[in-house]
């Protein structure tokens, strides 16, 4: 465990690495097909963030908690994290450009007393990373920052395997919407694939909590 502390706000960061390791590629195996390289690097596959929030609001409902909401800007903002992490080829809550959660959300006007953001490699289906998300075991801070009372909106951003995922409290300035088609089968209008066995592994480093408002 790694505590830094930002001139404005603490930040704390712990990696999880669980699940399967995916096997090395044998030296003499052929190359994959480019379409094979697309789907191995996650680039075909789009989270339906609703969806997901959907999945994490029924087990808040059944911790006697209200549902969190989509801030569809912090997902923009989490997408942008992801695609740079995606292009550094590593789990990090500071940019290549050199801003940090709290910079990255107050240039995109999202304002809250308590921020938080997680980070996750190696998930390329919904049902995995909604499982994982909602997955009450120990050691999971997903799962307890996703459970923290304080936090009323979430955004999800998602790149080539990287996945950011960024949480928020109350802010009078706070924009959020109720998570769209809840109690849906999210499979039915896309036909998602049956995820092979490898895609249930994935890394977690978080969350990062910045607190103050600016």
């Amino acid at each position: 465990m790694k505590t830094l502390v930002p001139a404005v706000s603490a930040a704390l960061s712990a990696a999880l690495l669980w699940g399967p390791a995916v096997p090395a590629q044998a030296a003499d195996a052929p190359s994959p097909s480019p379409a094979a390289e697309k789907e191995d690097t996650g680039q075909s596959y789009h989270p339906n963030v609703d969806w997901i929030v959907c999945e994490i609001n029924k087990e808040r409902a059944a911790q006697g908690l209200p549902g969190l909401r989509v801030s569809d800007r912090a997902s923009e903002v989490g997408r942008s994290h992801a695609k740079d992490m995606a292009a550094m080829g590593r789990l990090t809550s500071v940019g290549s450009d050199g801003r940090d959660l709290r910079t990255r959300m107050s240039d995109a006007g999202l304002y809250s007393g308590l921020i938080s953001e997680s980070m996750a490699y190696g998930y390329t289906h919904d049902g995995y990373f909604a499982d994982r998300a909602t997955d009450p075991g120990p050691g999971n801070a997903l799962y307890k920052v996703l459970m923290n009372r304080g936090i009323v909106a979430v955004g999800i951003g998602y790149d080539r395997r990287y996945w950011d995922v960024n949480l928020l409290g109350a802010h009078r300035k706070l924009v959020a919407r109720a998570p769209a088609g809840c109690g849906v089968d999210p499979t039915a209008p896309r036909s998602l694939p049956v995820p092979a066995a490898s895609e249930a592994a994935g890394s977690w480093s978080g969350p990062v909590l910045a607190r103050g408002a600016r």
